[in-house]
């Protein structure tokens, strides 16, 4: 996580639960001047945090920090805490080679 979506994930901490605007965010989060050049500069971060599972939104545009669903574990939580039964070498690492 950069910088930006580090600010941006505690200022959602503190609104758990509650779907935020985009021009909010913008607005409380960053520079000052950032938001007086461009009221949604914080958008395509948004967007990505959504697309990395960090957050969902909702049909209106508006952002919040994604609630873990029973049975979701995390990337590096998995690879230290395998599921109870399955054995570690009945797992699969796939690489993506880029050609």
């Amino acid at each position: 996580m950069n910088a930006e979506e580090k600010e941006i994930y505690d200022f959602l901490k503190t609104r758990l639960g509650l779907y935020i605007s985009c021009s909010e965010i913008s607005k409380y989060v960053g520079r000052g001047r950032q938001f007086e050049l461009d009221r949604n500069w914080a958008r395509p971060i948004l967007r990505r945090m959504e697309m990395d599972g960090t957050l969902e939104a909702n049909p209106f545009g508006e952002y919040r920090i994604r609630e873990l669903q029973p049975g979701d574990t995390d990337f590096r939580d998995a690879l230290t805490q395998p599921k109870p039964g399955v054995a570690l070498g009945d797992t699969t690492i796939i690489n993506i080679d880029e050609t």
